[in-house]
């Protein structure tokens, strides 16, 4: 009977061990399958196919929907397409989760201001669009 506390406490213990050994698995094959989309919509973008890359960065988010990098890509597309008002959205969503990275919320300020001249003058210069790639 004086057993039984220390052997529910050990199966507790090994029972949560397991569980995160199984999420960071998922979270590895998540982390591996959304870089691989990543991959696959840079070349789309490099190809001209910003619809499609679009289309493959929104996959990615739905399997890492906090991604601040898959973010901002699809901020920068969503600008090249004349979608001003989701780009913000998009650079402040990534800003919301980039943590330390100050290149990658500087970009998102960038993105977020040149998506407002943008909307504000109704185009995009072809001097921003180089500059944000």
């Amino acid at each position: 009977m004086r057993s039984l506390p220390a052997l529910i406490l050990l199966l507790c213990a090994a029972t949560s061990s397991l569980t995160f050994a199984r999420e960071r698995a998922v979270q590895a094959h998540s982390n591996n399958a959304s870089t691989q989309l990543i991959e696959i919509a840079s070349e789309q973008y490099a190809e001209g196919k910003l619809d499609q890359a679009a289309a493959t960065l929104e996959r990615a988010l739905q399997i890492q929907p906090s991604n601040p990098a898959t973010l901002h890509y699809l901020g920068v597309l969503r600008l090249q397409q004349g979608q001003y008002e989701q780009a913000q959205v998009l650079a402040a969503r990534s800003n919301l989760r980039v943590g330390r990275n100050t290149a990658l919320r500087n970009r998102n300020l960038q993105l977020i201001e040149t998506a407002r001249n943008a909307q504000e003058s109704g185009q995009l210069s072809k001097a921003v669009k180089v500059g944000l790639q």
